[in-house]
């Protein structure tokens, strides 16, 4: 089975509420199709992206354009997504459902109609229009996601020959909000458990922003100490991440480096966590947990079988080779008795 490496580009338009973002804009970026917003009146100035100024219970329409630059008729799959924060502390746009744990009060992909995909004619440009429908009841914040665009590369996909394939999409971030009232962002910690993360050995922390403004050019520094030790046993640093409202996440922190990681052992522990954004908000955040021997076994367990797997399996090649020499020998013995005897 061949393996694809999908490969995501997005462009949000915009540095400031969407950082770390690299923009490809048009053909000249090697890609054969591009995305651009088709801004609104009631957009804020000074915004490349749909940052929109809203009355309660209105409704209005929105376009995007998309480019096909291809010689070929291309079809295009588009998605309105909610923002969601990931466990490297980036603000993500590109998941189409919202998790079990989803704080959101008002999800944005709740509040457009749209179509889910778009067929466009070689070297055309086609509109695509969105109906947005604003919140019934006033609201403070903002409400944040983004207009998401994928070209269908199932037969490009089919005709590559490579181990690899590389996809590509847009996503135009789409922002709303009722006032400007001044929400000030927070930072809980509701939990840490041990888990195999990405077949490594670690601790998560759930972390929580539950206010409707999203936290910018935040750096979260999290340790884990045994109980009443002060040497930290794991360690995790993140600089310059983002937190989208009303998100909930799991910070993984490894037990060693990601991708050499050791197993983890039972004991009592204390998660200190220290955050701070680009305005110089702090945040202190600790809590005591337990791992249980049964949790250890489990994570080791699953992390490294493999090696044990490996091990077992050398002990039964090398018990099967001793069991044939055993007999060889023991055949090469009894023929050369019976020829002494002739």
């Amino acid at each position: 089975m061949r393996r694809h490496l999908v490969l995501v580009l997005i462009t949000l338009l915009i540095p400031l509420v969407f950082p770390g973002i690299v923009v490809f804009a048009d053909e000249n970026h090697g890609a054969d199709y591009s995305v651009h917003p088709i801004l609104p009146d009631n957009q804020r100035e000074g915004r490349s992206f749909f940052d929109l100024r809203v009355e309660p219970g209105t409704k209005q329409t929105l376009q995007i354009q998309i480019n096909n630059f291809s010689d070929q008729e291309q079809t295009y799959f588009i998605n309105v997504n909610t923002a969601q924060t990931n466990g490297n502390i980036v603000i993500d746009y590109g998941q189409n459902e919202l998790p079990e744990e989803s704080i959101v009060q008002q999800p944005i992909c709740a509040l457009v109609d749209y179509p889910k995909e778009a067929v466009i004619p070689g070297n055309k440009a086609g509109v695509v229009t969105l109906e947005v429908q604003a919140p019934d009841t006033s609201f403070d914040g903002i409400l944040l996601g983004g207009i998401q665009v994928k070209k269908d590369f199932s037969a490009e996909k089919e005709e590559s020959n490579q181990p690899f394939f590389s996809e590509y999409a847009y996503v135009v971030g789409l922002m709303m909000s009722a006032n400007d009232k001044e929400v000030v962002p927070d930072l809980k910690l509701n939990e840490v458990r041990s888990e195999v993360i990405t077949n490594n050995a670690g601790v998560v922390a759930v972390l929580e922003n539950p206010q409707p403004i999203n936290i910018r050019g935040v750096t979260v520094e999290a340790t884990v100490h045994s109980k009443g030790r002060e040497e930290p046993i794991m360690t995790r640093k993140i600089e310059n991440g983002g937190i989208a409202p009303e998100s909930v996440f799991a910070m993984p922190i490894y037990h060693g480096e990601a991708g050499n990681t050791k197993p983890l052992e039972s004991g009592d522990y204390q998660l200190l966590v220290e955050a701070q954004d680009e305005t110089g908000q702090k945040w202190l955040l600790t809590k005591d947990f337990t791992i249980t021997k049964e949790q250890a076994n489990s994570v080791n367990h699953e992390v490294f079988t493999v090696e044990n797997n490996t091990n077992s399996l050398l002990y039964i090649i090398i018990g099967a080779l001793a069991a044939v020499l055993l007999v060889g020998g023991f055949y090469v013995y009894r023929r050369g008795k019976k020829f002494r005897r002739r």
